[in-house]
Parts: C-alpha cells; structure tokens; sequence
C-alpha cells in the first residue's frame, strides 16, 4: 500500500507539473506578404473526420491564416489510426512549409508508448505554432443512472468491467482522460475506441456505450440540447461555456487534470523563415476578436507563443504520458 501511494503521489506530482506549463505569447507580428508563401497552396492535413474538434480548430484558423500569408490554404481530412495517417504522410512530405499537421495530444501520447509508427514525431516534426487549449468534458448517456462523478465511481466498483467508455482513438486525449480516471478512481472502465468523436457521439446518445471523454467544443452543443449528461470538466478549472458543470477533480478525484490542446507541425527540415512565417500569421489570427470568441463559445482558448514553446510543450507531454502509461501498465502495439 506504501509503494502504491508513493507511484500514485509521484504521479500526481508529475500530472500537475506537467500541465502547469504554460506557453509565453508572443505579440503579434506583421507578415511579409511577400514571403515565398505568397500565391501557394498550404495543405493542411487532421487525422480525424469533419464534424468533430480537430476538423472545427483546423477549418477555423485555416481560414484565418491563409489571407495572412496571401496564399490558398485547404483542409484535407485524413481520419484513421489515431491521426497517425495523416500524420504519416505529412512526415513524407517534401519539407516546404505547404504541408501542414494539426497535431493534439494524441501525438506525445503515442510517441510516449513507443507505438510502432512509420515516424518518429520529434525526429520528423517540426514545431510551427500552438493554436488552443481545450479541457475535455466526462459526458454519458441519460440512460446511465449515475448523476454526478461519485455516483459513478461507486457504480463502476460495483460492477468491474461492465461499464464502457468510448474515445476518438488508442492515444487520443480522450482515452487518455479514461485511463487516468481509471488508474485514479481504481475503477475498471473498458476503453471501446472509435474513429473519431463524431461516430462515438453518435453511439453515446443512442445508448450502445454508457459514457465518453470528448473535446468541450464538439460536447457542447449536446450537452446544451440535453442529449447526453455532463458529469464533470477534465481541467483544473470550471469552464464559462457550463458553469454548473464541475471539475472532475473537486467532483470527487482530487488532482484529476487532463486537457487537450491543437498545434501546427510541418516536416523537420523546412526552412525556419517559412516556419516564423506561418507562426507569425497564426498568433495574429488568434489575436482576431472574432476568432477568440468562437474558440470561447466552444470551451476553447487561443495559445499563441512561438515554434520552440509548442517543442517545449511536447516534450514535456511525452515525459509525462510515458510515466502515466508505465504506471497504469497501458500497452497500444
């Protein structure tokens, strides 16, 4: 019991620090229009299908970005294995800077499990800018009898093994946040992954899987039409989007942190002023009033910062998330 409190309170210990980071904003620079992306075609590569968060932050600033750059930027939606095929062909890519990667935290989760994958992604990934930090929600089906995160906790331990929750991938953010609760509230909820949170969204609300962890901003909009229940926010705060909605953490898993966050990658390799380029048009695009406050309304918030603060932050969500998964004796491959 002693050795399991010490790995549960180092765990913890790493948990906060790890998410206690946060990336310094650089003001915003004026972007020479007539950088060598001016009049190209950017694409801009996310691994999960349209509907969901990533597809919403990617559409969101693509549009934004490429006016900045006066140069064509178009989303190509690329969903399978976690990301990872998109994420794959863009490791191939000739490294020019018209290749682009929504990556999330599903990609230091992955490199942290040591999956085998076709790239190493800080090998073969260049930083290029942050984009938002997003929590993710715990939200499950009205037929689940459970109304607040004791209650389910309670009715997990009841009942070992029988209780499910779904996610947008092994590795994804999402499963993640499960497996934390889990490892945390020592109950066994079996992961069921799917190809996307829209598809699991789907399954949740027609009452095939008792529960999920999704991105606050695709959540929303069902939660408010009360199709699913909101049982708790994964972050360290309560969100302005659902204010009565608690903290997991102050809900009943006292340390619970896990958030989500989207960041531009392009191969290693291209050149560095292509790079401060797109970061520069990026921190003025979340400088947009306009855009700010879409990001709000989804439970999301602008990070600007620069290329080496988003590499900081991956490092760091690797160190962490190799811990959480050698504790919790999680294996992908």
């Amino acid at each position: 019991m002693f050795l399991q409190q010490r790995v549960t309170t180092s765990l913890l210990t790493l948990v906060l620090c790890a998410f206690s980071l946060t990336v310094t904003a650089q003001p915003a620079q004026t972007v020479n229009a007539t950088n060598i992306l001016s009049g190209k075609t950017i694409r801009l590569l996310i691994g999960f299908p349209a509907g969901g968060t990533s597809d919403s932050i990617g559409r969101s600033i693509a549009e934004k970005i490429g006016p900045l750059l006066q140069a064509n930027v178009i989303v190509e939606n690329k969903p399978g294995a976690n990301g990872n095929i998109a994420a794959a062909e863009v490791a191939r890519s000739t490294p020019d800077g018209l290749t682009l990667y929504l990556g999330s935290l599903n990609n230091p989760v992955n490199q942290a499990a040591e999956r085998k994958l076709p790239f190493d992604f800080v090998r073969d990934f260049a930083p290029v800018a942050l984009v938002t930090h997003a929590p993710n929600v715990l939200i499950v089906t009205k037929k689940l009898p459970a109304q607040n995160i004791e209650e389910l906790i309670a009715l997990a331990k009841k009942e070992p093994g029988k209780l499910s929750f779904a996610s947008a991938g092994a590795g994804s953010s999402l499963h993640m946040a499960g497996e934390l609760f889990n490892y945390m509230a020592q109950v066994n909820m079996v992961h069921v992954p799917y190809k996307g949170s829209t598809p699991a969204m789907a399954d949740l609300m027609g009452g095939h899987i008792e529960m999920m962890f999704d991105n606050l901003p695709t959540a929303i909009a069902q939660i408010k039409a009360n199709n699913v229940r909101a049982l708790g926010i994964t972050g360290s705060t309560r969100v302005a989007a659902l204010p009565d909605i608690p903290t997991i953490a102050e809900a009943g898993i006292p340390g619970f942190n896990v958030s989500s966050y989207f960041a531009l990658f392009t191969p290693t390799g291209t050149p560095t002023a292509v790079i401060d380029a797109i970061n520069a048009a990026t921190n003025q695009a979340l400088a947009m009033p306009e855009l700010k406050e879409k990001f709000a309304q989804q439970g999301a918030s602008p990070a600007p910062g620069t290329p080496k603060d988003l590499g900081d932050l991956t490092m760091s969500e690797i160190k962490k998330w190799a811990v959480v998964l050698k504790a919790a004796n999680i294996k992908f491959d």
